[in-house]
């Protein structure tokens, strides 16, 4: 009962944030989450996922990079 509470909270905020998620943190959360939920197999939501990845990684002249956050907008917006 609380796994499919926590895959319908996850799939919810997948589809607000168009995959996004609101950080790398919970982005790598939720993939495996979704990857495990269809029997360890891709899915069309770990496909949305794996798109969305370059959202926070890039390659810079001295290595890869991961960004934060993707965005102040909810913190500017917060406080203006």
């Amino acid at each position: 009962l609380g796994v499919r509470f926590a895959m319908n909270y996850i799939q919810a905020e997948d589809l607000q944030t168009n995959y996004i998620c609101i950080g790398p943190v919970n982005k790598a959360l939720n993939m495996l989450s979704v990857w495990a939920d269809n029997n360890n197999t891709p899915s069309e939501a770990f496909y949305q996922h794996v798109g969305r990845l370059d959202d926070f990684l890039w390659v810079a002249e001295d290595g890869m990079k991961m960004q934060g956050y993707n965005g102040s907008q909810c913190w500017d917006t917060s406080f203006a």
